[in-house]
């Protein structure tokens, strides 16, 4: 897996990043359903090339710069898992008489519960913060330009093996069993790999098309089977569901057709555990030690020129 040709403005890695989300940012204020996607996976990407790319700015207060991002990130956070829900919701195939009436008072109640969270986000997104994030990171992105320092390599090589050797423990101790949370860690540690694995490529230190491919899938699989768990949590608020109640039989039915899809999705996460594993291997055996070989050959082109 030898490296590409290392690129020579490293804040293109943050001006791209911040360039998509403020792309999204006017509809994500306006809580459109995409936008606040979109908006969410950009802050995420984010959060995770700053504090690599900000080792050796000390002009750069990176504190507030994260805090900022994850502040956002967690604005958007409810509000995307809401819009999930309800579109699981219009495309769960429920049947019996009652199915019209559930899906009715399921779609009412989420939409209820979204109200608070958009608004909590309409403001995180409002002009004074987007403003003060939007010049932090431009103002990170120029010193990342005219900076010489090159000690965000070994912050780099130390994220990768710390995301590889995280994801592993967390499939290790999942084992086979369905478990919703654990199984949610383990997505969580697969999308913290990717986005490092993603930086790594990007500045040309690495090939790493294969592992990211293997990343996305298990992600997107786990994804959807947190998103199901979400939803059947989302259920048992849904007035009349409980035993006894009206809407009880159509309940029964979508939490059979809930599990059912479970149990698929979890099979196949099982099914991709062992690439998951290899990846976390190629991660260590072969991208850490081509970027640490990068970062040798830099330096000592650098000592030349001295």
């Amino acid at each position: 897996m030898p490296p590409t040709r290392p690129v020579q403005d490293l804040a293109t890695l943050v001006t791209g990043r911040h360039d998509a989300l403020r792309e999204q940012a006017d509809d994500a204020h306006d809580a459109k359903v995409d936008a606040v996607h979109q908006a969410r996976v950009a802050s995420r990407r984010l959060r995770e090339v700053v504090p690599v790319l900000g080792r050796g700015l000390d002009d750069i207060r990176l504190k507030p710069l994260r805090r900022n991002l994850r502040d956002l990130t967690r604005a958007l956070g409810p509000v995307r898992e809401l819009d999930v829900a309800l579109g699981m919701v219009e495309e769960l195939p429920i049947e019996g008489p009652d199915a019209d009436r559930l899906a009715d008072a399921w779609r009412e109640h989420l939409e209820h519960r979204r109200r608070a969270p958009v608004r909590a986000l309409r403001k995180a997104l409002g002009p004074g913060p987007r403003r003060e994030l939007d010049r932090a990171l431009e103002a990170f992105a120029a010193a990342r330009t005219v900076s010489r320092d090159e000690s965000w390599r070994e912050g780099l090589t130390r994220r990768l093996i710390a995301r590889a050797q995280d994801l592993r423990d967390h499939i290790e101790r999942t084992g086979t069993t369905y478990h919703p949370e654990p199984l949610h860690e383990v997505r969580i540690a697969i999308k913290k790999l990717r986005y490092v694995l993603e930086i790594t490529g990007e500045a040309g230190l690495a090939r790493v098309l294969r592992p990211l491919r293997t990343l996305k899938a298990a992600q997107e699989s786990l994804g959807h089977l947190h998103d199901l768990d979400v939803l059947m949590t989302s259920l048992q608020s849904v007035p009349d569901t409980a035993p006894g109640k009206d809407l009880q039989h159509a309940a029964a039915a979508a939490v059979a057709t809930i599990e059912a899809a479970s149990r698929l999705l979890h099979r196949r996460y099982l099914r991709s555990r062992a690439g998951l594993i290899g990846v976390t291997d190629t991660t260590l055996q072969t991208v850490v030690p081509g970027v640490r070989t990068v970062n040798v050959v830099r330096h000592r082109k650098a000592t030349r020129g001295h």
